[in-house]
């Protein structure tokens, strides 16, 4: 099998990103929740991460010093997603284009440093953190789903619920690749 070159699917990653946020395709990705929330939101997030993975020493070693195990970097991107999950956020992001500047800026910051920090992380630090992350989306997925009343006013109630089942059938997904994934790379050691 083929090896992946990580920095040809790195520059990918970045162009899509890009893509997703300049407009026509940013305008037509923000009119519904599931594309903000499942395609342009994770497509930053990881074009950034994948590029803050690349050298994490540039920062300095204060930084580093701070950033120990990776933990406050991986906690401060776990608090900017959760806030990007909420429908205030949406709403905001969908509706004024400051407040979807903010958006990209945030979600480019804290993506690269999780990068940096996912280099230092622990694997049960990196376990605690994704599955941190697939609860969290498991649940706003299951509150948007069963909620009676829209909570987004930029979007409607059907997109609220398929945007739910989305993210719970992506956070499951996403477990179940990464489960095979981690086996497949352990299965791999002396």
């Amino acid at each position: 099998m083929r090896r992946i070159d990580t920095h040809r699917l790195r520059l990918a990653l970045t162009l899509m990103a890009v893509v997703s946020v300049l407009p026509p395709v940013g305008s037509w990705l923000m009119q519904t929740m599931l594309t903000q929330m499942l395609v342009q939101i994770p497509l930053v997030f990881f074009a950034a991460a994948g590029w803050g993975a690349r050298q994490p020493a540039w920062i300095g070693t204060g930084w580093l010093r701070w950033n120990a195990q990776g933990a406050p970097g991986l906690l401060s991107a776990t608090f900017c997603l959760a806030y990007w999950m909420t429908p205030i956020a949406l709403d905001h992001a969908a509706a004024d284009s400051l407040w979807e500047a903010a958006k990209v800026v945030s979600l480019v910051a804290v993506g690269w440093f999780s990068g940096i920090s996912w280099q230092l992380a622990s694997t049960v630090a990196r376990i605690f953190y994704l599955g941190n992350m697939v609860w969290m989306s498991i649940t706003a997925g299951m509150l948007y789903q069963e909620f009676p009343q829209r909570l987004c006013n930029a979007y409607l109630w059907d997109d609220q619920s398929l945007t739910g089942e989305a993210l719970v059938g992506a956070s499951i997904v996403f477990v179940i690749g990464w489960m095979i994934r981690h086996a497949a790379l352990t299965a791999r050691l002396p």
